[in-house]
């Protein structure tokens, strides 16, 4: 069974307040045991250190039963004995451990009050020594003694308070924690539910983008990848139901003309016709798929281009060599402006690729005997070049769709000229690829503008 993500956060969370806590508590408890402890041994030994002052000014045995007749009303108890350790007064009658502390200890180091007996877990007392001197003499010695149950009760008490104020502090930091934990990850549980959606196929979602955080940020990512993959869907759907529409038109032809050439009856004239058509119609779909093809590749990522320097005006020479055929069948006139040296960072194979499928277009939709113009500005960074041609050009509404797949102005007319609504979009790519840009403009004819980079950055 899989744990969530706020109990997780809120063990991890509890774990590391507990350890924290228990630290200072530990800390705390210490220092208030021990300043307690001390405050009583330190009382202890002041207590006997004012017997000694009182016995020090007058030394008989009134004083004597004077102090003793104080501590019988305490829980502390005295024994004041003589320089050789004879009792000469006591509080309450001595017990064995009082006595063995006596006898161990019969003069205090420097003549000072010490503590004697300091093992209150232990010993049954805690025991101090004052000595009485008079005249730089030892005359005796003040010895007090307090039952260690009053340190032990002591610390019992406050062990308690310190054991129940923690049990406290640890149930309301649990709540708290998990408290927290559940309001930070909720958002995230919200998150995940929706990229689950996402993964459904469902592209309906919609994020609370308010969080000023982190969170809000993959809010915000998760909206842009929901829209992204709503437009992809959209897109795709479209992109199959045009290429459906696009093979039906020519497969129909096929069909049609096959039947009517297979016919016994049909003259040769005719038969020769409609072969005829059959195979331009081939040549159209051989095209179309060779292009599906390279565009399927750039998708993947597997559409290999292998840029260099190169010099542009013959690159420029050589498509328009190439597209000789097409120029001279449409009496056409390309114009090619280009200063020498100017070099671009391209592969020449594909840029040729580029050239021509511009120049094809402009050649087609140009009218009869067009007049093409090739134009090419050079920059700081990119050299802009222009194909214009003299034709009607396209509605403004279209320019922004012009490099879209399978995006045909006037399809009948398109088909009709042997155009598959790919040779744009397979230009836009390429330049892309070569980090360029490609825009459409209207100027007294349609007007590609091309900025090519000089270096690479790929």
């Amino acid at each position: 069974m899989k744990k969530s993500i706020s109990l997780k956060i809120g063990m991890l969370f509890f774990i590391l307040m507990t350890i924290i806590e228990l630290s200072l508590f530990f800390v705390l408890y210490t220092n208030i045991s021990n300043y307690q402890i001390d405050e009583i041994l330190d009382g202890l030994l002041t207590r006997g250190g004012s017997h000694r002052d009182v016995l020090e000014k007058r030394f008989d045995q009134s004083t004597l039963n004077h102090v003793a007749l104080m501590e019988s009303e305490t829980v502390t108890e005295v024994v004041i004995t003589d320089n050789k350790g004879e009792v000469l007064s006591s509080s309450a009658p001595i017990d064995l451990f009082q006595r063995e502390l006596i006898k161990e200890y019969k003069r205090s180091p420097k003549d000072q009050g010490i503590i004697i007996e300091g093992q209150w877990k232990t010993a049954p007392y805690v025991a101090t020594l004052s000595p009485i001197i008079i005249n730089s003499e030892l005359q005796g010695n003040v010895y007090m003694f307090s039952p260690s149950s009053i340190i032990r009760n002591l610390i019992t008490h406050l062990s308690q308070q310190f054991i129940f104020v923690m049990g406290l502090i640890l149930v309301v930091t649990m709540i708290v924690v998990f408290t927290l934990s559940k309001l930070v990850t909720k958002p995230l549980i919200r998150m995940k539910e929706e990229t689950e959606k996402l993964s459904s196929g469902e592209t309906n979602v919609e994020l609370n983008e308010h969080y000023n955080d982190e969170l809000g940020v993959l809010a915000q990512s998760i909206n842009r990848l929901s829209e992204d993959l709503e437009r992809i869907k959209q897109e795709r759907n479209d992109f199959l139901s045009s290429i459906a529409h696009e093979l039906r038109t020519p497969l129909t032809y096929l069909k049609g003309y096959a039947d009517i050439a297979s016919r016994e009856q049909t003259a040769e004239v005719d038969r020769r016709k409609y072969l005829e058509i059959i195979k331009e119609e081939t040549e159209s779909l051989t095209s179309m798929i060779h292009q599906l093809f390279q565009l399927a590749k750039m998708d993947e990522n597997t559409f290999a281009i292998n840029p260099q320097i190169c010099e542009l005006k013959p690159l420029l020479l050589e498509a328009k060599e190439k597209m000789y055929p097409l120029i001279s069948t449409n009496k056409a006139e390309v114009n090619i402006d280009s200063s020498e040296g100017i070099d671009i960072y391209a592969d020449p194979v594909r840029f040729n690729q580029v050239i021509m499928n511009l120049l094809d277009n402009a050649l087609r939709y140009s009218g009869g005997h067009p007049r093409v113009f090739i134009k090419v500005q050079n920059q700081q960074k990119r050299v802009l070049i222009t194909i214009k041609d003299e034709g009607p050009g396209v509605p403004e509404e279209s320019l922004p769709y012009l490099f879209d797949r399978l995006y045909r102005i006037d399809k009948s007319r398109s088909r009709n000229l042997g155009g598959t609504g790919l040779g744009l979009a397979i230009v836009k790519e390429i330049v892309e690829i070569h980090g360029g840009k490609v825009e459409a403009l209207n100027q007294n004819g349609l007007c590609i503008q091309l900025s090519w980079p000089k270096e690479g950055s790929l």
